[in-house]
């Protein structure tokens, strides 16, 4: 076995080329070749050497073998396993295949769900100068996941705009999510390129750091926590404490706001749009009194939520 070999991740190549000669659909299996060469490239080897090294037969038990007689196990304790399991294996296919009617509907072709966003692209061109070959489960020097360094987060600023507050964060980090939930309707095993995780674990960062003393702000955190708690994996117990120092810290900000009698402009403009949603037959100058704001900015308010509903 050559070095470069032995750095491959053969049962993810394994998985990935079954992807690439029976995927579903052309976008499938494109963007399976291209996960097949990200993980030759990052052993070292060409897409046919590695491919090469799958044609070797295994000298132990494969994952596969060790599962082979399941169902049959299964359907002795349980008639009717085989049935019910293939039922619903068609079911979540059908499904599956639904989603992405939606979703050519929604993007106009497979190719555009796959395409890279402007974000995307930003980064893969403003971290290439970090990237580092022996890094071959994060691609870039000094990084691991979770943890950009500086020089990182230096690249990503001067590429894209950074979220500056905890709501623009958890909005940017639900597009992402999203558009990652999307792409994988497509392509099951399909998994980010190393600059798009890099936006994932800045978004996340942020989310668990940045200080936004307002309603909005917290209302956000609460949400991200809830996310948090539904990962379905521990995260590491100092960014839980991190995520947990800020809450406090903006809840004391925002508490010592309101009893002073002072609030932020954010949480004023909140004030103006609910009265305005919940009772549009209010003067300007009525839920200017109530929101402590200019009658003036009311109207600005009404004719922009007027502009978004239209």
């Amino acid at each position: 076995m050559t070095i470069g070999a032995s750095k491959l991740d053969t049962g993810k190549l394994r998985k990935v080329r079954e992807l690439m000669d029976r995927g579903a659909t052309d976008g499938e299996q494109a963007a399976a070749r291209a996960k097949a060469e990200r993980l030759a490239s990052d052993a070292g080897m060409t897409l046919a050497q590695a491919l090469s090294t799958l044609d070797t037969a295994p000298s132990g038990p494969t994952v596969r073998d060790l599962f082979a007689g399941f169902d049959d196990w299964m359907e002795s304790r349980e008639p009717g396993y085989k049935a019910r399991a293939a039922a619903e294996r068609a079911e979540k296919e059908r499904k599956r295949l639904a989603r992405c009617q939606e979703l050519l509907r929604q993007y106009g072709s497979e190719d555009a769900v796959f395409a890279p966003t402007a974000i995307e692209e930003a980064l893969r061109v403003a971290l290439e100068p970090l990237s580092d070959p022996a890094n071959n489960l994060w691609g870039y020097q000094g990084y691991s996941r979770g943890k950009l360094t500086p020089d990182m987060w230096e690249a990503v600023r001067g590429a894209v705009r950074v979220p500056e507050t905890v709501q623009e964060a958890w909005a940017a980090y639900q597009t992402w999510e999203t558009l990652q939930d999307d792409r994988c309707a497509f392509c099951p095993d399909f998994t980010p390129e190393q600059w798009a995780e890099v936006w994932h674990d800045a978004l996340e960062h942020l989310l668990d750091n940045l200080r936004t003393p307002s309603t909005e702000g917290i209302k956000a955190r609460l949400a991200w926590m809830r996310e948090v708690a539904n990962l379905g994996y521990a995260r590491d117990m100092d960014r839980d404490i991190d995520l947990i120092d800020a809450l406090e810290g903006d809840f004391s900000a925002l508490m010592a706001s309101a009893q002073t009698g002072h609030r932020s402009t954010s949480d004023k403009s909140a004030r103006v749009r609910t009265l305005i949603q919940s009772e549009p037959d209010l003067s300007d100058r009525e839920i200017a009194r109530r929101a402590g704001v200019s009658p003036q900015t009311v109207g600005n308010w009404r004719r922009r939520l007027a502009r978004s509903a239209a």
